[in-house]
């Protein structure tokens, strides 16, 4: 048999007429998903470029609700062993611009940077003890929330939040910055160490880098409250580096807790409060 001198062609097979329309659909399909992936990434990059919306609660309501009659300031004001007009007292509920409800609820409002109101966290306390009053669907409630079932806010008001404190740090640009979780930590801290700018996240889960940039270019001391030290440490190191401030991460809470506070997962307030009374 002879061989032939070139290889032979072999030509793929003509699709039938049901392969062509599989094929065909198939095409359709990828086509039509990349439309979406593209029209996604160009309207994730035009959000990205346009400036956040931040909706706020207009300021005519923190002269409305500033007092100091609050169970909150109650409990303050046995700590420190002053009567309502004492000198931390009055910094303490001025710089801050706490907040009372008529059920003895204290306000924690959010003040920004820029003095703009983002809204305020309604909670109750013990005025003996200072602990939080958790039983009860209404534990925690919030300004926003409550000037919206009153229909002076609309549907579409969006919740922005910032750190307690914030309006703070514009008055003191060269002091050292506490962060801590919760407000009434910030408070307590700030009574004991008015030499801070005491600040809070007001949760675990709001050490956040859009609620850090107004941190930028200072010195911050984070206070993680026991059981977060890890958590709190890892996402304050890279919140520090995203940013652009100096962080030191304090573990004194670490090294001087007992298993039982661990177990109760106790915060820096807790052990200032125990020194203060200690002392009286």
């Amino acid at each position: 048999m002879r061989v032939p001198l070139y290889p032979q062609r072999v030509f793929p097979r003509s699709p039938g007429k049901k392969e062509y329309e599989v094929s065909t659909k198939v095409k359709i399909v990828y086509n039509k998903l990349n439309t979406i992936r593209n029209n996604a990434k160009v309207a994730l990059r035009v959000k990205q470029l346009q400036p956040q919306r931040i909706d706020c609660i207009p300021e005519i309501y923190i002269p409305k609700y500033l007092g100091t009659r609050s169970d909150f300031v109650y409990f303050l004001r046995g700590l420190f062993n002053e009567p309502e007009t004492g000198s931390t007292i009055q910094r303490l509920t001025g710089e801050y611009c706490l907040g009372c409800t008529d059920t003895g609820a204290v306000i924690y409002w959010q003040i920004d940077g820029q003095t703009r109101v983002r809204t305020g966290k309604v909670m109750r306390y013990n005025p003996q003890t200072g602990k939080r009053l958790k039983n009860g669907c209404n534990a925690v409630d919030w300004m926003h929330a409550r000037l919206k079932r009153e229909g002076v806010l609309s549907d579409e008001w969006e919740l922005s939040q910032c750190l307690f404190g914030e309006h703070l740090l514009k008055g003191r640009p060269e002091d050292t910055v506490c962060l801590v979780e919760s407000e009434k930590s910030a408070l307590i801290g700030s009574g004991v160490m008015p030499g801070y700018v005491w600040l809070a996240t007001g949760g675990k889960q709001n050490l956040k880098t859009e609620k850090c940039e107004c941190l930028k270019g200072r010195n911050i001391i984070l206070f993680p409250d026991l059981g977060a030290f890890d958590v709190w440490k890892e996402k304050g190191e890279a919140i520090a580096q995203r940013v652009g401030f100096t962080l030191s991460v304090s573990d004194t809470l670490e090294r001087i807790s007992t298993p039982e506070d661990r177990r109760d997962g106790l915060d820096i307030a807790d052990y200032m409060i125990k020194t203060i009374k200690t002392k009286n």
